[in-house]
């Protein structure tokens, strides 16, 4: 199962002072009385139907490996939502079982609507009270460009003592253009997360796998005379792809393995009707660095996760 991006509406509202205001956005809701839209980048917006005036399907979003940051973060998202999300303004904050960083975090990006310090103080309070650690996900194409949207974020967490806990690239390729040549595995596919993938892949109990099941997803294992050598799991979303959870066991590694697997879940999203690929690697897995790299993907962007040393 792939997972399908929002409708989005264009709507015209006129208040009732007269003011026009034309709203793009993903359709949350529609009932008698009211259209509720969430503009990329904000919160959502509700508007009286008595003052829409004029209302019409838009077009799918449509994202490519050229396109701006907060909109690839928002597509990772997709694959690793949480249990639920709340919004702040055009934050959103991911509540899981607190097992995965990504699943049980703040993303920013747009704006929080409110005063920067203030947005903090909710997120700590927020994430504190279902008793997570807060932790809140920044990225950037360089942290060290003061023009960068998360540029001022950043600087406030470290002189509020938010460490950074998690450094990670996002890579992204289109699947006609990289190198998927060699011999392609016979990789054995799941729809759901057993406990044994997930223990390979290091993820130890039911409520890590849980949040990887809050996506529709696919997890390949890479079997070699009975043994389990590695795994990877693929999401499916509009027409991009992520690669995700990629694994070689210790006692396989440095064989050629992991670049086999990558190349037959890619290729099998190529023929699920993929264009566009996407990777996030953290900064400590070298090997697996090097061999994105290899395949031919490139950096679009870099991902922080911050949480408070307290």
């Amino acid at each position: 199962m792939d997972i399908t991006s929002p409708r989005r509406v264009s709507l015209r509202q006129v208040k009732l002072d007269g003011t026009a205001l034309d709203l793009v956005g993903d359709l949350v809701l529609a009932d008698d009385d009211r259209v509720v839209v969430l503009p990329a980048g904000r919160g959502p917006v509700e508007v009286p139907r008595s003052q829409i005036r004029a209302m019409r399907w838009a077009p799918a979003r449509v994202v490519r490996p050229t396109s701006r940051v907060d909109d690839l973060v928002r597509l990772a998202a997709l694959g690793l939502p949480g249990d639920s999300t709340v919004r702040m303004g055009g934050w959103a904050l991911h509540v899981g079982q607190g097992r995965l960083r990504r699943a049980n975090s703040c993303h920013a990006t747009g704006t929080a609507e409110r005063e920067l310090g203030l947005a903090v103080e909710q997120v700590d309070g927020f994430y504190r009270d279902r008793g997570l650690v807060p932790c809140i996900q920044l990225a950037a194409r360089s942290w060290h460009d003061d023009a960068e949207p998360a540029h001022e974020l950043d600087q406030l967490l470290e002189q509020r003592g938010w460490a950074v806990r998690q450094s990670s690239r996002l890579l992204v390729g289109s699947l006609a253009q990289l190198d998927l040549a060699g011999a392609q595995p016979d990789l054995v596919w799941e729809e759901q997360p057993s406990m044994a993938w997930c223990v390979a892949a290091g993820v130890q109990d039911e409520a890590g796998a849980a949040e990887l099941a809050t996506a529709p997803a696919r997890y390949a294992t890479l079997r070699l005379g009975g043994e389990t050598v590695g795994g990877a799991r693929l999401v499916r979303a509009d027409d991009w792809a992520e690669l995700g959870e990629l694994f070689i066991s210790p006692e396989h590694r440095g064989r050629g393995h992991g670049r086999a697997l990558a190349i037959g879940v890619m290729a099998s999203a190529r023929e699920l009707g993929a264009a566009y690929c996407h990777v996030t690697v953290p900064d400590e897995q070298v090997a697996a660095g090097r061999l994105v790299d290899q395949l031919g993907l490139v950096q679009h962007h870099w991902v922080r996760h911050r949480e408070p040393v307290s």
